[in-house]
């Protein structure tokens, strides 16, 4: 299957990029290899979703710091070996409210290697590494699963800077979007050191603190916007008129309606 890269992307700013923001996240469980299905079905660009660890080091695919709001677990997956999460359920987190019941049957946490051989030649990615990933190993065990399925100009990976300079010493091929705090995105000095120390194309501001000025610094420093986030179409509209070139969503299926 032909898919465009991420130098396509690069190249043309006038194609709204829309990421399925943990996939198709409002719909489907998030952050499951069905919520990234259905965020391709439904047309996504690119897809996004969030890297932690098991205690026996395996990367997998989580959002929060527990699994208590997503599963009917309880803890930190640091807690737990990949065999006992693969034994819960993380369907529990459906259209913005906890249920009481799974929304499906055997909905398990993927590993990073599962998302990878899913969907490694059929999607482009945004691979966010959870903050508390500041382990070298783990980090190595990401970059060499990025290396080995080739994700070269169809993923990058979303870190804050620490972890950027770790993976830059690591395997400096590796494309990057680095994320200074959610406040700070936006800011020029942010944007810079972003395309000045770590080579990055697409940069994540924040839609909360993004101004015109972000976006004629983007402009300017000839980076592609990724704006996190936006489920309004109206709203998706503004961020758009002020010089948005993407934006993130949890609710891929609606703004494909529209863009």
């Amino acid at each position: 299957m032909s898919i465009n890269t991420l130098t396509w992307y690069y190249e043309h700013p006038e194609h709204v990029m829309l990421t399925a923001h943990r996939g198709a996240s409002y719909e489907f469980p998030e952050n499951t290899l069905l919520a990234m299905e259905k965020a391709l079905e439904a047309g996504a660009d690119m897809i996004e979703f969030d890297v932690t660890s098991s205690k026996d080091g395996i990367p997998v695919i989580l959002h929060d710091r527990t699994i208590d709001r997503t599963s009917n677990g309880k803890g930190i997956p640091k807690d737990f070996s990949l065999a006992e999460l693969k034994q819960l359920n993380f369907s529990y987190w459906l259209q913005g409210q906890r249920r009481t019941a799974p929304a499906y049957d055997n909905v398990t946490i993927p590993t990073f290697q599962e998302m990878l051989e899913a969907f490694h030649n059929c999607a482009n990615m945004n691979i966010q590494l959870h903050g508390d990933v500041n382990d070298e190993g783990i980090i190595r065990k990401i970059c060499e699963l990025f290396v080995q399925f080739n994700m070269f100009d169809h993923a990058y990976l979303t870190v804050c800077p620490p972890q950027a300079d770790l993976i830059m010493s690591i395997h400096p091929e590796i494309e990057m979007c680095v994320t200074p705090p959610m406040r700070e995105r936006a800011k020029p000095e942010n944007l810079h050191l972003c395309k000045e120390k770590y080579h990055c194309r697409f940069v994540q501001p924040a839609s909360t603190s993004v101004t015109q000025e972000s976006f004629d610094c983007v402009k300017e420093l000839q980076l592609r916007d990724n704006v996190f986030f936006s489920d309004d179409i109206d709203e998706a509209k503004f961020l758009l008129a002020m010089g948005a070139t993407g934006i993130m969503t949890n609710k891929i299926h609606l703004l494909k309606t529209e863009f």
